[in-house]
Order: structure tokens, then C-alpha cells, then sequence
């Protein structure tokens, strides 16, 4: 992060009249990966652990901001960046250097605010990711497969540095069984059986969540509880059943 200005809860920093400054001249730290913990477990008689996992904290950043173009720290200033800041959910952040790299912001902790006797001075506010890594912004990729009449292998490149758990929509042409079978994930099936001809189905991969446009229907009962993973690189998807299929994904961007 070394752009001044900066873009948060739908806002540019230029609107508040604030920039990111720092406090420090010459070289400066800022978070590259997030804080692991290795899990792991101590045997009677055996001086190594058991190694069964890792686990991530979500990213965290102190971001200091000023007032910019001679502003100062007026009473009503100081309230329009609290109502800014002091928001319930993660709002999307990025910078004017790194457009492409998004996060995930809420603040927490105490913000402090620095000033001397002119209402000049900074804040510091320590900003918490929804996540380990940055996201990419939001991308849409539509295949066409209304026409297929046998198993159809389609690609999805994952560019990113982590697996990928999609949104999808799928727009169902015929009665019976849609499948996709991840070729370059070890074969795993994602499948739903008896779905209705023009039925469209909404998978939230990541969130566990299935929803279908069929009034009063649920199909969890129809689904084999193997949610779609894309994994990094080339993912081969053999398709089997006529649709046209949407996934609108973001790339996870480490470092």
C-alpha cells in the first residue's frame, strides 16, 4: 500500500478529505502473509508432534490518515470519518497503486486521534480483513452448453494462489441429472439428480447455499453435498447434462 488515496465503504478518500500518511520516513512494513498457527499434538513416548493442520488469522493493517488540502480535525470532520469508519460489516477497500487488489476492511480496536492546537494531526485505525489474503475483483465466466448431448470437458483456469469455492448458476434444459466432474481435483462429482427441464439452480459453493427458481422446492435432498472446488492452475470440468452455466468467482492473492 503506497498510494496516498484509497477507496473504502463506497467512498474515495478524496470525497472525506482524508490520505493515507506515514509516520515513518524511508522503508516501511506492511503485512505479507497472515499470522499461521501450526495444529498439532503431543504423543506419550514420541518427542514429535502430530502435524494435523494450519490455521490462518485474517489479515490485519494499521492505516494512519491526515486530513489533506489544509483541512483540519473540526468537530464536523471528526464525526463524518466516524460515520465512515464505524461501520458492521467487511466493506470493500483497495488502493489507487493496487486497483485489482481488494480487501475486505472493518475496523476494531481504539482509533486514536493525534492533534495539536490547531486541529492538525492523524489518525490510527487498525483495519481487520475478512480473510488471510486479498481478493481480486469480482469476474464472471459463462459457458454455453445447451447443445451437449454426451460428457463435455470445459476449462477453468484459477490464476489465483488459493482454491476458488464459485457462486454458480445453472440454467437446466432438460428433466433428470446435471453433473460436473473435476478432472484435475481427483474426479469429484458435483451432482444433482432429478432437476426440472428449465429449472435454474444457485450454488453459493463457498457458503453451502442452494437455491432454485421452482417456488416452494428445496434441493438439498437432490444434491450430493460435494461442492465445487476449482483448484489452482487449469481445472478440466467434464460436464454432463445440457445448461448454460455461470460462475462469478474472485482469485485469492497471497503476498
Amino acid at each position: 500500500m503506497n498510494s496516498l488515496n484509497f477507496y473504502y465503504n463506497g467512498r474515495h478518500s478524496s470525497e472525506i478529505g482524508v490520505s493515507l500518511v506515514s509516520l515513518n520516513g524511508g522503508m516501511h512494513q506492511t503485512n505479507y502473509l497472515p499470522n499461521k498457527k501450526i495444529l498439532s499434538e503431543k504423543i506419550a513416548g514420541n518427542n514429535t508432534p502430530y502435524v494435523f493442520g494450519s490455521d490462518y488469522d485474517p489479515l490485519e493493517f494499521k492505516l494512519v490518515l491526515a486530513c489533506i488540502d489544509g483541512e483540519q480535525w473540526t468537530d464536523s470532520k471528526r464525526r463524518e470519518v466516524a460515520r465512515w469508519l464505524d461501520i458492521s460489516t467487511f466493506e470493500e477497500f483497495y488502493t489507487e497503486d493496487e486497483p485489482d487488489k481488494y480487501y475486505y476492511f472493518q475496523y476494531q480496536g481504539l482509533v486514536e486521534l493525534t492533534r495539536n492546537g490547531g486541529d492538525e494531526g492523524y489518525i490510527e485505525v487498525t483495519m481487520l480483513n475478512d480473510s488471510p489474503y486479498a481478493r481480486s475483483p469480482v469476474q464472471e465466466r459463462r459457458y454455453e452448453l445447451t447443445n451437449i448431448t454426451s460428457p463435455t470437458i470445459i476449462e477453468f483456469e484459477n490464476i489465483g494462489d488459493e482454491v476458488i469455492y464459485p457462486e454458480m448458476w445453472i440454467y437446466n434444459m432438460y428433466d433428470g441429472n446435471f453433473q460436473i466432474r473435476n478432472l484435475s481435483n481427483g474426479g469429484k462429482d458435483f451432482k444433482f439428480i432429478n432437476i426440472a427441464n428449465a429449472e435454474t439452480i444457485y450454488v453459493d459453493n463457498e457458503h453451502h447455499h442452494i437455491e432454485t427458481d421452482i417456488t416452494l422446492t428445496y434441493r438439498y435432498d437432490n444434491f450430493n453435498n460435494n461442492y465445487l472446488e476449482l483448484v489452482r492452475g487449469i481445472n478440466r470440468l467434464e460436464v454432463t447434462g445440457a445448461c448454460s452455466l455461470l460462475f462469478r468467482y474472485q482469485n485469492y492473492i497471497k503476498g
